[in-house]
């Protein structure tokens, strides 16, 4: 308790209470990694079973593994530097560890982000976009990092007592901290907010289109919130700490105000993996894997009176009749009403247009839905079935 004792003014942190820091860093810091290594064992386990395995093939999924991957790494990263009291190798590695594993486990939550929009607004083919995920991510991270570390920007802050950007220099250490990490993760932050608003905004694709993706969106919007939430809570984590960061950094430790910044600065750091722990326990995609394998009835959308049905018109026939246009024309256009669910196949014509629909007098469909496609960037139509949709998510 007398590590955190109040103070009217301080010029530097004592050696207890930096002590002190560094306990309540990594005790912070500990459970949530082991929850993450826990959360994936778990999802090893369910893509190991046939009923559990098609659950998980979903975009976003996969982002989130590599999301709590880099959040295992990280956490043990920040707990070895959280427990070192002084300068040397391995509070400089660990600043760096830190670092570059904190910019895996955030931008793969910002590209979980950019996928919902890439998807609902524009019908991207999430697939295919994903590899580039991980090509920008590393490339980012590393360049991000890898400079810093060799120019030997990492190491022992003694201004607040922990392994951080160690450059003496207050001015030239907030230019790296602000060009490094804090600007790039304010940015993944800006991004999120930016894709969640552009996502209720209409695409460019046709009206059938757009109505097809609107009640998708519908029936799925459950799934589509809780994918959200992965970036929210990045959100709502990075802004705090990389204004601590650059206040901290700059300023330094000096008042009771200061001190109390820092221990919340760390806290936050430190309850990071918790937190996207605990959303990966309710992922909508495990939940599903886990009730298949357990033999208890997925809901589906017909099930949960969620079913969204779209009528249709179609020119069935032309033909004379006794009604007279000006100019001795007739012409008489019956229209066909049919009702199509989700789960059934969406015919196309030879055009490629929409508008053609299911015979139920004949039992079956005018055609049928073309491969998923999946190197491609871009999705038409005719494979833009539920399946499908909810497998770019």
């Amino acid at each position: 308790m007398d590590a955190f004792s109040p103070l009217r003014k301080r010029s530097s942190i004592t050696l207890e209470q930096a002590d002190a820091l560094g306990v309540l860093a990594y005790a912070c810091t500990i459970p949530g990694t082991i929850l993450c290594f826990l959360v994936l064992l778990a999802y090893g386990a369910a893509a190991l079973s046939p009923k559990g395995r098609p659950h998980l093939d979903r975009v976003s999924f996969r982002l989130l593994c590599y999301s709590l991957f880099f959040n295992i790494l990280y956490g043990i990263a920040f707990s070895v530097t959280a427990a070192q009291t002084g300068p040397g190798s391995l509070c400089n590695f660990g600043a760096f560890a830190v670092n570059f594993t904190l910019n895996f486990a955030t931008f793969f939550t910002t590209c979980i982000a950019i996928n919902l929009q890439l998807v609902l607004v524009h019908r991207v083919n999430g697939k295919a976009m994903e590899k580039y995920y991980v090509i920008i991510v590393t490339i980012l991270s590393i360049v991000l990092t890898v400079p810093a570390f060799g120019l030997n920007q990492f190491g022992w802050d003694e201004a607040n007592y922990t392994s951080w950007f160690k450059n003496p220099d207050h001015h030239t250490k907030g230019q790296w901290l602000i060009g490094t990490p804090s600007f790039w993760i304010a940015l993944a932050a800006e991004l999120f907010l930016h894709t969640s608003g552009a996502t209720g905004h209409r695409s460019e694709a046709s009206s059938s289109a757009q109505t097809m993706l609107s009640i998708q969106a519908r029936k799925y919007r459950g799934v589509i919130l809780r994918i959200a939430l992965y970036p929210m809570v990045s959100l709502l984590i990075n802004y705090p700490t990389v204004g601590l960061d650059i206040f901290g950094s700059v300023k330094g430790v000096h008042t009771e105000l200061d001190f109390r910044l820092l221990v919340a600065d760390l806290v936050l750091y430190g309850l990071r993996p918790f937190a996207y722990a605990l959303l990966a326990c309710n992922d909508p995609s495990f939940v599903r894997a886990v009730q298949d394998i357990r033999g208890v009835k997925v809901p589906t959308s017909e099930s949960s009176g969620e079913t969204d049905t779209m009528s249709r018109l179609r020119f069935a026939s032309q033909r004379p009749t006794n009604s007279t246009f000006p100019g001795g024309a007739e012409l008489t256009v019956n229209l066909e009403l049919q009702t199509v669910s989700h789960g059934d196949d969406i015919s196309m014509d030879k055009g490629g247009k929409s508008g053609m629909f299911i015979h139920e007098e004949s039992g079956i469909s005018t055609g049928r839905l073309a491969a998923k496609a999946d190197a491609r960037r871009t999705l038409t139509e005719s494979e833009w079935d539920d399946k499908t949709f909810e497998c770019q998510l």
